[in-house]
């Protein structure tokens, strides 16, 4: 190994203001949820959309029609095509400030809830009263060289009953597919960083679930997180990079054809 090798080796998280990318011995990887971009949109999802928007039109029509008569229809259309990208954020953000506070609830430390969020704590209260998990880790970075992804996992658990067990927290209005991918993949990882900086070898899991935390609720889903699994996940990464990444598909268009002019014609 080279003393540049030498130097660039490991994994490391990358944060900047609004999100974080990783790097793999001195390369940029692929990030888990980036990689889903990879995955052909999902009719359910294309139909919550088109919910959200025709649901809030029809229920904000004044309102519509006010930012209308202010500054014609380009506002009002721009608003509406960005809503579901706005409500996607809002959730992001909600899973993120509730999965803090998930991580020191199940430490056993006190926290201070800010009202917003108390219903989707209560949700969590009820899953850890159901369940009487136990952390095992908590927001853990994870990678794998051979495939050049990394991620990081939102917890390992040890439930009493269900065994050691990943779960990733979500607080979206509903559960999909490629969540299933998304938790494969940190299955999958070939090793973590602990809490030093160093890397360990991925720790085994008995079970993979999704707890879909919910006002006042949760439902604890089982996800197949098998090799058949992590061969579709593959697969959307591939794709991914094939196709989506840097719009590539976009550069196999050239500039329109002019028609001949003079004695071309």
């Amino acid at each position: 190994m080279s003393p540049r090798e030498r130097i660039v080796r490991g994994i490391v998280r990358v944060d900047y203001p609004n999100y974080h990318r990783y790097k793999i011995d001195g390369r940029w990887a692929i990030g888990v949820t980036t990689a889903l971009k990879g995955i052909p949109k999902d009719d359910a999802l294309k139909r919550w959309a088109a919910r959200l928007v025709a649901t809030h039109a029809v229920e904000n029509i004044w309102d519509l029609k006010r930012m209308i008569d202010a500054g014609g229809n380009g506002p009002a259309i721009h608003f509406l095509k960005e809503l579901p990208n706005q409500r996607r954020n809002e959730a992001a953000v909600r899973g993120t400030d509730v999965h803090a506070l998930a991580e020191r609830y199940i430490k056993g430390d006190e926290v201070e809830v800010p009202e917003h969020l108390e219903p989707y704590v209560r949700g969590y209260a009820a899953y850890i009263e159901d369940f009487n998990p136990t952390t095992v880790h908590e927001e853990l970075t994870v990678a794998n060289r051979t495939h050049g992804y990394a991620g990081t996992l939102d917890s390992i658990q040890d439930i009493p009953t269900l065994g050691r067990a990943l779960v990733d927290y979500k607080t979206s209005n509903g559960v999909f597919g490629e969540h299933a991918l998304q938790c494969t993949a940190y299955r999958y990882a070939e090793v973590y960083l602990d809490a030093g900086g160093d890397e360990q070898p991925m720790i085994p899991v008995d079970r993979v679930f999704i707890l879909h935390i919910q006002p006042d609720d949760y439902q604890l889903i089982p996800v197949q997180a098998d090799g058949e699994a992590f061969a579709s996940y593959l697969a959307a990464q591939a794709n991914y990079v094939a196709n989506v990444q840097s719009r590539k598909l976009d550069k196999l268009l050239g500039a329109p054809v002019m028609p001949p002019v003079g004695d071309a014609a």
